[in-house]
C-alpha cells in the first residue's frame, strides 16, 4: 500500500491577525469582547485548524485516516496517510475552499503531498524538512492558484465580522489578561480615554532556521517544536502574567498574538521594563530546555536569541499606525549586527529596538549589557526627579541645542553648547542627594561622547590588558549616540511614561568620586584646552603654531606642581576673568581688541616680576602656582594680526573657566582620601605629563 506525507499550513496568518485586530480592537475598543476575538483567532490557528484537518476531535477531512503525526505546531501540521492520492487532493481542495470562502481570502491553506515510505527516524526528519521546503517554494502557491482560479479570481466583499467561533470560557481560562486596551489602566485613568500611553512590544525569535537546519535527529527536532509550542503560546503568556501579578497587583497585559516564534502584546508604559523582562524570561526558559535536550541526547544545540521592537501609542490610536511602527522597530533589531570583536560569552542574547536605538541585553559574567545600563539610567532619572531635579526641562533644553542646525554646523559650536549645558547647577545646593543625582545624570550623558584615545588604540588591540583610556569626541557617531540617548531619557522624564517600581535611592548607584571627576571635569577641561582653545585654530587659520599656542597661553596654561605630601598635582593657571566679563566681551566688536586688552589689564594688573616672585614663593610652599601674567602688548599685537578672538573662542574660555571653578568646588566636597588611589594617580600623572611635554616641545 502506498504511503503519502501530507503537509498543510495556514498562510497569511499575520495578515489575518492584523485584520482581526484592526476590525475589532479599534471599532469596539470599549467592548469586553475584544480579547475574545483575539483569543478566538489564535484558537482558530492553533486548535480549530487541527480539528478541521482531523488531527484533533472526531471530525475533520482526514479523521481516521492519519497513520502518524510527524509535526504539529502553530498553523502547520505534517502527517502520513494511506489514502489514495486523488482522495487526498480532493480533501485538501475542500479544506482550502472552506477557509478561503469563510474568511474571504484573509487566510489561505497551503499544502503539498509527497509519496514517501518512512521506515526510519531519519526518513521522518527528511520528510519534514522536504515538506517545509516545498511549502515555502513559489511553485506550491502557483499550483494552488492554478487549481482554484475560479474561486480566487472573482469579486467578493471583505467581511465585516467573520468571528471565529469558540467555546472558550475566557473568565476561567485567561482571567489575568486585560479584556481590552482601555482595561490596562484603572477606571480613574480611563476617564481621559485619549491621553494615556501604552507600550507595544513585538518580539521574534532569531536563529530558528539555523537551529532546525542543523538537526539530524527526528526526536530532537520534534522535541524542540514541542518546546516552542509550549512556551510561545497564550497559555504560557497567561501563566507569566499571573506570576507578575503576584509580585505587582497593578501589572496588566493585553495579548495581541502569541504563537509560532512571535510574541506580541501591550502593557502600560509604567510596566515597559517588566514587559521586556517577561520576554527575556521566556527566552531563558527556552534556552534552558534546549540545554537539557543537548545533555539528554548528547548533542550540542545552539541557543536562541530574541529581537524586540517597542513602540508607544495612545490607547485609541488605530492599530495600522502602531503596528507598522513597532514592526519597523523589530526589523531594526533583527538587522542590527553584533560586535564580533567582543569575546564575552553571552547568554539569553536579546536586541531591543526603541526609538530607532538598538540595545543589546544578555547575561554575562562581570559585564553589564547596554540594556542594563539603560535601565539604570531610567531609575537614576526617576530618583533625581523625586529629589526635585527638573529632568524634562533639562533634557528638552539639551535636545533643542544638539538638534539646532546652526549649532551642529561646527565641532566648536556643538561642543561648547553641550559642555555649557552639562555644567552642574546644583553643586552648591545643600541637598546632597540632588547634587549626586545631577552629577550622575550628567556623567551618563557625557559617557556617550567618550571614545578610546587614538594614541592607545593600537596598543589596546594588540594587548587587551592595556589600561583603556578614553577622551571626549564630538564627531558624528558620538553626536548621534548622545541625541538618541537624550530622546530616550526625555521620553521617560514625562510623568505619563513613569516607570513603576520601588523608589530609587542614591545609595543604589555607584557614586565613584574619581570616575565622576575624570568624566565631568578632567576630560572636558582637557578637550577645551587642547581642541577648542588650540587645535580648532589650526584648521581655521594659516597662522603659525607658535602664535596659536601663545594666544591660548594668554588665558590658560597647563602646569604641574608638587604638593606637600609629594604628590604631583595637575592644574591650569588662568587670568582673573569673571563670567560677566566674558558676556561683555561677546557684545564688543571683535576688531576692537584694544578694548578687550584694557578690560583684561584692569583686573590683571600685576607685573611680570610680581608674578615670578609669587611663583617662586608658591613653589617653596608647595602650593598651587599663582594666576597668569597678562602681557597686554603681546595680546594686542597677536589679537590684531589674527582672527582668533571670536564668539566661539570666548564661549570656550567661559566654559573652561567655569569648569575650573566647579572642579575646585567638587574636590572640596568629595576629596580623594585614599592614599593608594592617590599614588596610582601620581604615577599616571607623570606619564601624562611626560607625553604632553613632548607634544608641547614639538
Amino acid at each position: 500500500m502506498e504511503q503519502f506525507v501530507v503537509a498543510v499550513s495556514i498562510d497569511k496568518v499575520q495578515t489575518f491577525l492584523y485584520y482581526v485586530l484592526q476590525a475589532y480592537t479599534q471599532e469596539n475598543q470599549a467592548n469586553s469582547g475584544t480579547l475574545r476575538e483575539i483569543v478566538n483567532s489564535s484558537h482558530l490557528i492553533s486548535k480549530q485548524f487541527f480539528q478541521d484537518i482531523g488531527i484533533e476531535g472526531k471530525y475533520g477531512e482526514f479523521n481516521g485516516h492519519i497513520d502518524e503525526q510527524l509535526l504539529v505546531c502553530s498553523g502547520m501540521c505534517i502527517f502520513t496517510t494511506s489514502l489514495e492520492k486523488e482522495l487526498i487532493t480532493e480533501r485538501l481542495d475542500r479544506l482550502f475552499r472552506k477557509y478561503y470562502g469563510t474568511f474571504k481570502g484573509q487566510l489561505l491553506v497551503k499544502y503539498v503531498v509527497l509519496e514517501k515510505k518512512l521506515s526510519t527516524k531519519r526518513d521522518k526528519l527528511e520528510a519534514i524538512k522536504k515538506s517545509k521546503d516545498r511549502l515555502r517554494q513559489k511553485k506550491c502557491l502557483n499550483d494552488i492558484i492554478a487549481s482554484h482560479r475560479d474561486s480566487l479570481f472573482q469579486f467578493c466583499n471583505v467581511p465585516k465580522g467573520n468571528k471565529p467561533q469558540s467555546s472558550i470560557d475566557l473568565d476561567k481560562k485567561y482571567p489575568s489578561f486585560s479584556y481590552n486596551i482601555n482595561a490596562l489602566y484603572s477606571q480613574e485613568e480611563t476617564d481621559n480615554d485619549n491621553h494615556f500611553r501604552i507600550a507595544i512590544i513585538k518580539a521574534d525569535l532569531d536563529g530558528m532556521g539555523a537551529l532546525f537546519e542543523q538537526l539530524s535527529d527526528y526526536v530532537v527536532y520534534k522535541a524542540i517544536s514541542d518546546l516552542l509550542s509550549k512556551f510561545i503560546s497564550l497559555d504560557h503568556l497567561h501563566r507569566k502574567t499571573m506570576e507578575y501579578q503576584r509580585e505587582d497587583v497593578d501589572f496588566k497585559l493585553y495579548p495581541l498574538y502569541m504563537a509560532g516564534d512571535d510574541i506580541f502584546f501591550a502593557v502600560t508604559t509604567a510596566h515597559l521594563l517588566d514587559g521586556v523582562k517577561l520576554c527575556k524570561e521566556i527566552l531563558q526558559q527556552l534556552n534552558h530546555e534546549i540545554t537539557q535536550l543537548s545533555k539528554h541526547y548528547n548533542t550540542k544545540l545552539p541557543h536562541l536569541s530574541l529581537s524586540i521592537g517597542i513602540d508607544f501609542t495612545f490607547n485609541r490610536e488605530p492599530i495600522r499606525y502602531y503596528y507598522e511602527r513597532v514592526q519597523r522597530q523589530l526589523d531594526g533589531a533583527k538587522t542590527y549586527s553584533q560586535d564580533r570583536k567582543d569575546k564575552v560569552k553571552k547568554y539569553s542574547y536579546m536586541k531591543i529596538s526603541m526609538n530607532d536605538y538598538v540595545f543589546e541585553d544578555y547575561d554575562a559574567d562581570k559585564k553589564k549589557s547596554q540594556w542594563t545600563y539603560f535601565k539604570n539610567d531610567v531609575r537614576l532619572l526617576k530618583g533625581a526627579m523625586q529629589e526635585g531635579f527638573a529632568a524634562y526641562h533639562f533634557l528638552y533644553g539639551l535636545l533643542s541645542k544638539i538638534s539646532d542646525k546652526t549649532i551642529c554646523s561646527s565641532d566648536n559650536k556643538f561642543s561648547n553648547a553641550v559642555l555649557y549645558h552639562l555644567l552642574p547647577e546644583h553643586l552648591e545646593n545643600s541637598n546632597e542627594k540632588l547634587r549626586k543625582y545631577e552629577l550622575l545624570i550628567i556623567e551618563s550623558l557625557m559617557r556617550k561622547l567618550l571614545v578610546i584615545k587614538k594614541s592607545n588604540s593600537e596598543k589596546t588591540q594588540s594587548n587587551r590588558k592595556e589600561r583603556i583610556e578614553k577622551e571626549l569626541s564630538f564627531e558624528r557617531k558620538q553626536r548621534e549616540y548622545l541625541e538618541r540617548h537624550v530622546r530616550m531619557l526625555l521620553l521617560f522624564s514625562d510623568p505619563r511614561f513613569a516607570i513603576t517600581g520601588d523608589e530609587a535611592k542614591i545609595s543604589d548607584f555607584d557614586f565613584n568620586k574619581k570616575r565622576i571627576r575624570s568624566t565631568l571635569f578632567n576630560k572636558p577641561l582637557r578637550y577645551l584646552y587642547h581642541q577648542n582653545l588650540c587645535g580648532s585654530l589650526r584648521k581655521s587659520s594659516m597662522f603659525k603654531e607658535y602664535d596659536i599656542r601663545q594666544f591660548r597661553n594668554f588665558f590658560a596654561m597647563f602646569e604641574i606642581y608638587t604638593a606637600p605630601n609629594g604628590a604631583k598635582v595637575q592644574t591650569y593657571r588662568r587670568l582673573q576673568i569673571s563670567s560677566s566679563m566674558f558676556h561683555r566681551f561677546k557684545k564688543i566688536d571683535k576688531k576692537r581688541i584694544e578694548t578687550v586688552a584694557e578690560m583684561l589689564q584692569s583686573v590683571n594688573d600685576k607685573t611680570q616680576k610680581q608674578i615670578e616672585d609669587m611663583e617662586n614663593q608658591k613653589k617653596l610652599e608647595k602650593k598651587a602656582p599663582p594666576g597668569l601674567f597678562f602681557d597686554e602688548k603681546a595680546f594686542r599685537r597677536i589679537g590684531a594680526q589674527t582672527n582668533f578672538w571670536t564668539n566661539d573662542y570666548i564661549d570656550s574660555l567661559l566654559i573652561f573657566y567655569r569648569l575650573n571653578e566647579l572642579s575646585i568646588r567638587y574636590r572640596s566636597l568629595y576629596p580623594d582620601n585614599n592614599k593608594k588611589n592617590q599614588d596610582k594617580e601620581n604615577k599616571k600623572t607623570k606619564k601624562i605629563d611626560y607625553r604632553k611635554g613632548l607634544e608641547d616641545e614639538r
